[in-house]
């Protein structure tokens, strides 16, 4: 008995088979990929990054508002943490929940699985781990691009408001005014 080779068309239409199913087993649903995207991308480290970006200005909101009420804390910071300690898990999980289903809403299957399939490369996961260096990073740089355009703001706009009458008021004086402190 002989056995004989089948041809190689065969095997290309074996492969092309076995890798079809493969692909469809190991594709996930959109909500899989759009749970994945946002447990990737929306984290406790994150939010914790965004926090501490603007804890002078949440820590002084925290104040004025207590001492509206009669309170004076001898330590803010700490107070900040402790909500934080308090508040961080339960809304980070919300916002993942949210977040994959804003992302089913918006995203087609496939941008679901592409984007997924990217937060899975070494490049994805070296964009989520250093997301939240690049917030403080970004609070940083928005202050001094802020002070830059402030710089000479008042200036420019006193004299946008007196060349092109953008404002009207009754009482030339309040007018005149408004323009000097401008400058």
């Amino acid at each position: 008995m002989t056995l004989t080779r089948p041809p190689a068309r065969y095997f290309f239409f074996a492969t092309l088979i076995a890798l079809s199913g493969y692909a469809s087993i190991s594709q996930a649903a959109p909500r899989e990929d759009a749970d994945y995207i946002a447990e990737q991308t929306v984290t406790r480290e994150l939010f914790e990054a965004a926090i501490e970006a603007e804890r002078t200005t949440i820590v002084s909101a925290i104040q004025f508002d207590l001492q509206s009420k009669g309170v004076k804390l001898p330590n803010p910071d700490r107070f900040l943490d402790l909500i934080m300690e308090e508040f961080i898990d339960g809304f980070t999980e919300t916002m993942q929940n949210e977040t994959a289903n804003l992302y089913v809403s918006r995203f087609s299957e496939q941008e679901l699985a592409d984007i997924a399939a990217f937060y899975r490369t070494q490049a994805g996961q070296a964009l989520i781990n250093q997301t939240p260096d690049l917030i403080l990073e970004g609070s940083r740089i928005g202050r001094i691009a802020g002070q830059r355009a402030g710089k000479n703001l008042g200036k420019r706009l006193a004299a946008r408001i007196k060349s092109e009458g953008l404002i009207e008021v009754d009482d030339p004086n309040l007018l005149s005014r408004l323009i000097d402190a401008l400058k």
